[in-house]
């Protein structure tokens, strides 16, 4: 679980850098199925003072990848929904007046298409998705040497024997309160779902081939997630697809209908929710999910 989930934002939005990919469309058909997730968000003032101009920011799941389309967002409030360009959906929610020690509940309904198997994407630039950044070192030599014994004569043979090992040499710690990255999973052999992610990716990546971190949940039905159940989960892109890569679930593949992904983790500042994983306050209201 990345534990980076919320961070003042106090700067003006940032351009884009990059990274996106062009999806081939797909008819939605008997491949694909429907999801609605439901949230609860309790706003409030902690102060005896009125806040004014309070502003949530909270991703949503992504307004497309290669294997979800979002269908439709509904708030029991006024909103604003943004995209950046890793097509990663921003709720924006304003609050002019908090009153004094008030509370405010929020429902949030999201409805999501998922497919069954991922559709074909192009990758502008897939350098972004090899180089190596924050948690995710793939240019440390003792990830490198370890990603050469994972190397095969295929893409789609690397990336399973990276699964495979990354599943053998973990040990589930459960949760854990601090992001350790890619080089303390692969000294200690030991973390949460954020750092199976993150050495599967940093392998990945060491090996050639793009990888990336995901975070949302995984839902085999339409559900009301609880916060605890945020997931991290890797997808490589190879044979023409981002596809999936759970070691810690022990899900290679499938079930990618199940994975609903609402944030794609990069180092740096593509929207007004920063570096957090889940949400962003502008302000000095507190949020509580549910």
């Amino acid at each position: 679980m990345d534990r980076r989930s919320c961070l003042k934002y106090c700067g003006a939005l940032l351009a884009g850098c990059g990274g996106g990919a062009s999806f081939a469309r797909a008819q939605t058909g008997d491949d694909s199925v429907q999801r609605q997730l439901r949230f609860a968000i309790s706003i409030i003032n902690p102060s005896a003072t009125p806040l004014q101009n309070q502003t949530l920011w909270l991703y949503m799941p992504m307004k497309e990848s290669t294997t979800q389309v979002l269908e439709g967002v509904r708030v029991s409030v006024p909103y604003e929904i943004q995209t950046d360009v890793l097509q990663q959906s921003v709720l924006k929610i304003s609050i002019p007046t908090l009153p004094p020690l008030a509370s405010k509940m929020v429902s949030v309904v999201a409805d999501v298409r998922m497919r069954t198997s991922p559709v074909s994407s192009i990758l502008p630039d897939p350098r972004i998705w090899l180089q190596a950044e924050r948690f995710v070192e793939s240019g440390h030599p003792k990830i490198q040497t370890q990603a050469r014994l994972l190397l095969r004569d295929s893409a789609a043979e690397t990336a399973r024997a990276i699964y495979e090992w990354v599943g053998q040499h973990m040990k589930y710690a459960g949760y854990l309160a601090d992001d350790l990255g890619a080089l303390s999973a692969l000294n200690d052999g030991r973390g949460d779902c954020t750092e199976y992610a993150s050495l599967a990716v940093a392998l990945a990546r060491a090996n050639g081939i793009p990888a990336r971190v995901l975070g949302g949940y995984v839902a085999d039905r339409s559900l009301a997630p609880r916060p605890e159940d945020y997931h991290n989960w890797a997808e490589l892109h190879f044979e023409g697809a981002w596809r999936l890569l759970d070691a810690q679930k022990r899900n290679w593949l499938s079930p990618a209908d199940q994975y609903v992904a609402f944030h794609i983790y990069r180092d740096q500042i593509l929207n007004p929710i920063g570096l957090a994983s889940r949400y962003a306050v502008d302000g000095q209201m507190q949020i509580r999910l549910f």
